[in-house]
Order: C-alpha cells, then structure tokens, then sequence
C-alpha cells in the first residue's frame, strides 16, 4: 500500500514500479550471486543509472522483501524451538 502511495506521489506508472521491483528481487536472489555483499554491490551499480525517485521504491521494495523473509524465518525458529521444548506450551509470544 505504501509503495502505491509513493509510486502515485512521484507519478511512477505501475508498469515501471513492476520492472524496478522484478530488478531488485533478480538483483538481490540471483542464484548466481554468491554472497550478500555481491548481491548489494550489483544493486548499487544498477541503480546508479535511475531517477532517485525510482532508487526509492526500488529500497522500499527491498525493504518489503527483508522484512516478509525475516517473519517467515523467525516463524520456522518458533516452530523449530517449540517441537523442541525449548518453548513454554501456553506462550502467547508468537500464534501460527
């Protein structure tokens, strides 16, 4: 909802918000890429070339992407932790 926001502030068309996010994802989960810091080294370069308009949902894009990773995998330690035992039966920290 944000990024539509944004992209309707700035005059983006959706089409381009499309390629700026599809970029950012190949750029950032290429299974060529092999660490981190080459997979944010080649985002660098990429958006170089763009409209800080464009840099800026292509971060917010990202950040949407980090953020949707780490619940999923803070989910699957609960799980993890939980058939473990390492977890209290009744916690109401984290619901499945």
């Amino acid at each position: 909802m944000v990024l539509e926001i944004v992209r309707g502030f700035f005059a983006i068309p959706s089409e381009e918000m499309m390629k700026i996010g599809d970029l950012t994802k190949k750029l950032l989960f290429s299974p060529v890429t092999g660490s981190e810091e080459e997979a944010m080294g080649r985002l660098k370069e990429a958006l170089e070339d763009l409209p800080k308009e464009h840099v800026l949902l292509a971060g917010m894009f990202a950040s949407g992407l980090l953020r949707c990773n780490l619940a999923q995998q803070i989910g699957q330690q609960y799980a993890r932790a939980k058939a473990e035992g390492d977890v209290e039966p009744n916690c109401d920290a984290f619901r499945e």
